[in-house]
Formats: structure tokens, C-alpha cells, sequence
């Protein structure tokens, strides 16, 4: 009996398949044709047009076709559409059911066109009536279609905010049962092109297209997966005027994966990583291939987006942000996270630093709270590590539309040690060439529009290179547009002693001034770490007014200009004791071991430093004279009457600073020098030990 009914059963089926073969094969498929450009015609206002008839198949259910194209790019259309071929299937048994799975959709070679045309005077006044023509003649569709997405009154002008929207789940629910019962399980794009051109000619093509989307049914996990290549241009600087080849073309490689839910309002995402590898144009190879993770949801109704996490890295460093994004308009407020290798950042900014010290990690560290609207962004909370250096504070950036960069911080920064990374390494970039530089404007000028406006203070604990050494450094700068003031620089000298300093500067103009005080430098200990030993004991101060201006050192050094007072209390010359015994003529004379005060006013013009009168007191010595210093020309011409055991001797310091040479004035040893008995003689040919040992190099 069982196997009777299964007899029967099987027959009822094929009797059934071939009725549906033979009702198959008489439909017209050009009638079909017709159908679906008449429907995308009242839906779009431009018909889908068929190449050639498609081919309906039964097992499975579906369509094959062949060339198609939508849009006409001869006629003005700013879309366009077109594709070899593909193929659409359906699953069986879901039909019987009444409702719609598509199995896969699938387009070869796929081209889509995407041209925005400069607008014409007055095609505003027009534009909307062509634009709502497809509309009206679609209205009672587009009405059952749309309708339910927007309660309230009548609609108010487009702000995302327009009309009063229905609780999220209602609304849901209402789309739910507008909905028709239509599944895709699978959309695949191969070998694709997308082309973008904007009013201005610019162009942004994606090529080599692969596109699969799996599970496209409403609340579900769509799995999404696409690659492709970019390439953008612009027409006034792939070649410039004069032929040369202008600027070189963004292009590269971007693959993205993701796994994306819809159910209105509501968009998650989830596993969603977009990796970018740069071929050409301004970002380098080496910064690939860059990865762009991303988890979370985003509101389709206010366009506000949750981030869960996101994270951006790169070979050099991995940047994390976690927090609420608001798009219309921009806003951001939460956590940021850096990690990365500064030496491997600095490198690929063409700017190479010296390799980590032995005991120390090449790490830049960020952790901090980030703010971003209003157009500025703000850092607060700042922790941060650079190699073994800790910083803290607050930052924040300006970006008001139409005016400079505006720049406030307040940091703390510990022991920092230059001799990690001065001097420098010589970049391996490429030098820019002066004949890029625009006609009219000059190479290494900078323009005060392009400069930010300050408001910095910062307080570092110390800052050491070699044995020099400095503690509690404290600054503070203020300033519009490249014209800034330094109102606070201050430290205390490890060596001894205290640096305080304010001054002025105008990066446009190249101008600078300062005006500072140092006190109570212990001056043996501040040579001895600059390793000059120390050939000098005593307590200095030096006070300086000077001003300068230049792009390099020489011309700054070249216009250096002032006014200042050097004096050495207490000062102790390191060969002045064993003077007497290499002197003939003051052998067993008592010589003063410290001089009581060492003075030296000076006023500087264009380089030129000239001291007047230099004088020099002690216990049975004085001296007076004058020096003129040349710093463009690194020379110094010194004069003074040493008066010391009832001599006066008069010497004369002349020479580079490389080998300055120390002699009595020759008018001396040649008129009165020759009336004194022998034994001053003697002490005359050696009193330029003794010069040396005051003045000496």
C-alpha cells in the first residue's frame, strides 16, 4: 500500500512539473521584458534595457541575461548603469508558500557611472520640478513604499530632525508589515568599475570591483565581503603648465569585510575591518597596508553612531577610539588610545631619529579623553609615555572656519634627555626643489595665514644633554598668527645657577628678540660640563637685551643687535698660582688668587659685540681695557693696562677665536720697557703667561 502511494505521489509530481514546464516554455519573455522597463521607467523615470532576451529557466527557477544598461550618458543622465550579464534564482519551495527567497543574484562586469554637471543660472528654479516628475508618476507606489517610515504631519524641510518620528520599535514593526516578502540570501558583484566624476573634473574610479553579500533578509546578519582598486586624478595637476608631470595621483588597493544588521532605524556593525594598501600619491607605501576596525551601531533616523570600538593601524602605531559619534554635524566625545613606535613615525614623516637608548623603548604611548564639535577638539586627561619620558595635561585645537589654527595646551612633561635625538640623523627624503615654489613668493617664506594662534604653558621637570643639565623648566607662550610672545621661560641651571628669560617672535618676518637674565652660574661647573674643564672659578651674571633676525644661524648671528653686563664675582683663574715660579721677574711675589669683581658692559651691532671698559679688581692687581668680538667673523681684538706689582703693563689679545695670540703692547717693550732693570726684563718676556692666564683661550 505504502509503496502504491509513493507510486502515485511521484507521478502527481511529474505530472505537476511538466504542466509547469510546458506553461513555462509558452510565456513570453519579451513581454516580461517589457514589463520590468515599463516598471523601472514609472519608478526612475529611464527604463532597464535588455541587450538581448533573457533566458527564463524552471530548475532552478530564475533568469540569465545578457547585456543590460540603465541610463543614457549621451543624454546628460548623472547615473548610469550597465553590466555584461548575470543571473538571478530562486528557491522552489518557499514559492508555494507564497513568499520570495532569491538564492543568488549575480552581475558580470558591472559599470556604474556617476557624473555631477556644473550647475546652470538659474537651473535651480527648474530642477525641482524635472527632479519630481519620476515621482509623481509613481506617487501611489512610492506612497505604499515610503509612506510608513514618517509619522506626524506633512513634511517639513529636509533636516534630519524634520517630522515627528515613531518610537523605534513601532516603527520597526510597521516597515516589518510594509515589507514584501522578498529574501536575498546572496548578491555578487565581479569585476566591477565605478567611476565618479564631479563638476570640477575630478575623478574617483574603483576598478577590478569583487562585491559578495550573503543573507540580506530584514533583522538578519548580512555577511558582506568587497575589494577592489582606486584611483583618483584631477585634470589642472596631472600636468602642469609648463608640461612637467604635476601632482602624482592617489591610488591604491581597499579590501573590506563586514558583518552588518539592519532593523530600522538601527544599523550594527560588527567584525567590519577595511584594510587599505596606498600605491601612489601623498600617502607613502610604507604607512600599508593601514586596517581600519570597526564595531558597533548607527542610527539611520538622527545619524548618530555608537562606537564600541574602533581601531586604525598601521606597521607604525594602532589608534583606538571608543565613545558616541554624532554626523550633522560632526561631533565625537570619548576615549583615544595610541600605540605606536616613534622612531617609526618620525621615519616616515622623512624626519629619522637616533636609535632607542640601550635601557629605554622606542614607544609613543597616548591614553586621554577626546572631544571633537563645535569645531575644535579637545584632549583632556592626557597620559602619555614617550620612550622613557611621562607627559600629562590638556590640549586643545581651534578650527574655526576662515581663520588660523588656534593651539591651548597646559603640559607636564618629566626629564627629558636631548642626546636621544640630537642632533639629528640627515632625512633620506627627497629636498623639494625651489622650482616648485610659485612664482611671486619665495622658497622658505611662511605666509602669517598659515600659522597658528598659541596659548601654551608648559613645566618639564629637567632637561639634560651631555653633562648640561637643567630643572624646572618652566614656559609660556602666547600669540596670533605667527606673531608670538614668550612670556615665561625660566630654569634652574644643574651646574648652579638660575636662567630667567621673556622675548618676542615673529616667524613671518623672521624677527626675534630676548631679553633674559642669568644669575648666580656657578662658571667652573657650567664649563666643566660643557667640557671646557675648568680653567675659571666664580659666581657670573650675565644680563642681555638683543635682537636678531634671519632664516639661518649665520644671519641671525650676522644681525644680532643689543645691550648687556657681564660680571664675575669671586673669580679664580686656574694657572694663576703657578705664575710666579714661571716668571723670572716676579719669582717669590705674592699674586692674588682671586679676583674681587670681573665686569664687562657691552652693546652689540650686526654681530659685533663690543665690550667697554672691561675691568678687572682684586688684592694688589687691577685692570682696564676694552675687546671687540666679531661672531660673523669668529675674531676677537682685546686691549688692557694690567697694573700688578707696581707694573703696568699694557696687553694687547688679537687673533681667531682658534688661536688667539696674547703679547704686551709692542710700543711698551719697545720705549719704556727698555729703562727697567734686567730682572723686570725677564718678567717682561714672561708676562705673557701671565695674560694668558687672565685672558686665556
Amino acid at each position: 500500500m505504502m509503496k502504491r502511494f509513493l507510486l502515485w505521489t511521484a507521478g502527481v509530481l511529474l505530472v505537476v512539473t511538466a504542466a509547469l514546464a510546458i506553461v513555462l516554455s509558452q510565456i513570453d519573455t519579451a513581454f516580461v521584458v517589457r514589463q520590468i522597463a515599463d516598471a523601472t521607467a514609472r519608478s526612475t523615470g529611464k527604463p532597464l534595457v535588455f541587450e538581448a532576451v533573457p533566458k527564463i529557466s524552471f530548475f532552478p527557477p530564475g533568469v540569465r541575461f545578457g547585456q543590460v544598461r540603465w541610463g543614457q550618458p549621451e543624454m546628460g543622465d548623472g547615473l548610469v548603469f550597465s553590466a555584461k550579464g548575470g543571473m538571478a534564482e530562486l528557491e522552489l519551495m518557499p514559492l508555494f508558500s507564497g513568499s520570495m527567497v532569491v538564492r543568488e543574484v549575480r552581475l558580470d562586469n558591472p559599470v556604474v557611472e556617476i557624473r555631477q554637471y556644473a550647475a546652470a543660472p538659474g537651473a535651480g528654479d527648474t530642477a525641482s520640478p524635472a527632479g519630481a516628475a519620476p515621482g509623481s508618476g509613481a506617487g501611489s507606489d512610492a506612497t505604499g513604499a515610503t509612506g510608513p517610515r514618517v509619522s506626524g504631519g506633512p513634511a517639513a524641510p529636509p533636516t534630519p530632525t524634520a517630522g515627528v518620528k515613531a518610537p523605534a520599535v513601532e516603527q520597526a514593526k510597521t516597515l516589518e508589515r510594509a515589507a514584501p516578502a522578498i529574501e536575498l540570501k546572496r548578491l555578487v558583484a565581479r569585476q566591477g568599475t565605478v567611476r565618479y566624476t564631479d563638476a570640477q573634473g575630478q575623478t574617483l574610479t574603483l576598478g577590478d570591483l569583487n562585491l559578495s553579500v550573503e543573507n540580506l533578509r530584514p533583522g538578519q546578519e548580512a555577511v558582506a565581503q568587497c575589494d577592489f582598486t582606486f584611483t583618483t586624478s584631477r585634470p589642472d595637476t596631472d600636468t602642469a603648465k609648463d608640461g612637467k608631470a604635476g601632482a602624482v595621483p592617489l591610488s591604491g588597493n581597499l579590501a573590506l569585510s563586514a558583518k552588518l544588521r539592519y532593523a530600522p532605524p538601527n544599523l550594527a556593525l560588527r567584525q567590519t575591518l577595511l584594510t587599505l594598501s596606498p600605491l601612489t600619491g601623498p600617502l607613502p607605501r610604507e604607512v600599508g597596508p593601514l586596517q581600519l576596525n570597526i564595531e558597533g551601531s548607527l542610527d539611520t533616523d538622527a545619524w548618530r553612531m555608537h562606537v564600541a570600538k574602533c581601531w586604525i593601524a598601521t606597521p607604525q602605531a594602532r589608534l583606538g577610539i571608543q565613545g558616541e559619534a554624532a554626523f550633522n554635524p560632526p561631533a565625537f566625545t570619548g576615549n583615544l588610545e595610541l600605540d605606536g613606535s616613534l622612531r617609526k613615525l618620525a621615519a616616515l614623516a622623512g624626519q629619522p631619529l637616533k636609535p632607542a637608548p640601550r635601557d629605554v623603548t622606542d614607544a609613543l604611548k597616548i591614553k586621554s579623553r577626546l572631544a571633537y564639535g563645535d569645531n575644535s577638539l579637545n584632549l583632556s586627561d592626557i597620559d602619555a609615555l614617550v620612550d622613557d619620558v611621562t607627559l600629562n595635561g590638556q590640549l586643545r585645537l581651534g578650527m574655526e572656519p576662515g581663520a588660523p589654527l588656534s593651539i591651548t595646551t597646559d603640559l607636564q612633561i618629566s626629564t627629558v634627555n636631548l642626546d636621544a635625538y640630537l642632533p639629528l640623523p640627515e632625512s633620506s627624503k627627497p629636498q623639494e626643489q625651489t622650482a616648485d615654489v610659485p612664482k611671486g613668493k619665495k622658497s622658505g617664506g611662511t605666509e602669517a595665514s598659515s600659522l597658528p594662534d598659541i596659548n601654551i604653558r608648559a613645566a618639564l621637570a629637567g632637561i639634560r644633554q651631555g653633562k648640561v643639565r637643567a630643572r624646572d623648566v618652566q614656559f609660556a607662550a602666547q600669540g596670533l598668527r605667527g606673531n608670538y610672545k614668550i612670556s615665561t621661560f625660566s630654569c634652574i641651571l644643574g651646574s648652579g645657577g638660575v636662567i630667567k628669560a621673556e622675548g618676542t617672535a615673529n616667524v613671518p618676518a623672521s624677527a626675534y628678540a630676548v631679553n633674559g637674565t642669568a644669575s648666580d652660574v656657578n662658571l667652573g661647573a657650567l664649563l666643566e660640563s660643557l667640557g671646557k674643564g675648568r680653567p675659571v672659578e666664580g659666581s657670573a651674571r650675565l644680563d642681555a637685551d638683543l635682537s636678531m633676525n634671519g632664516k639661518s644661524a649665520a644671519a641671525l648671528q650676522k644681525s644680532l643687535s643689543g645691550s648687556g653686563l657681564l660680571e664675575i664675582r669671586q673669580m679664580r683663574l686656574k694657572g694663576l698660582p703657578t705664575l710666579p715660579a714661571n716668571v723670572p721677574g716676579i719669582v717669590g711675589k705674592p699674586v692674588p688668587d682671586t679676583f674681587d669683581l670681573a665686569r664687562a658692559p657691552f652693546t652689540v651691532k650686526n654681530g659685533d659685540i663690543h665690550a667697554s671698559p672691561v675691568t678687572v679688581s682684586a688684592t694688589g692687581l687691577s685692570a682696564r681695557g676694552q675687546a671687540k668680538i666679531s661672531l660673523p667673523r669668529q675674531y676677537l681684538e682685546a686691549s688692557a693696562t694690567v697694573e700688578t706689582l707696581g707694573m703696568s703693563l699694557p696687553v694687547v689679545a688679537r687673533g681667531p677665536f682658534s688661536n688667539i695670540a696674547y703679547s704686551l703692547d709692542p710700543r711698551f717693550a719697545q720705549g719704556r720697557g727698555k729703562k727697567l732693570p734686567d730682572l723686570l726684563q725677564d718678567g717682561i718676556r714672561g708676562a705673557e703667561g701671565l695674560v694668558r692666564g687672565l685672558f686665556g683661550n
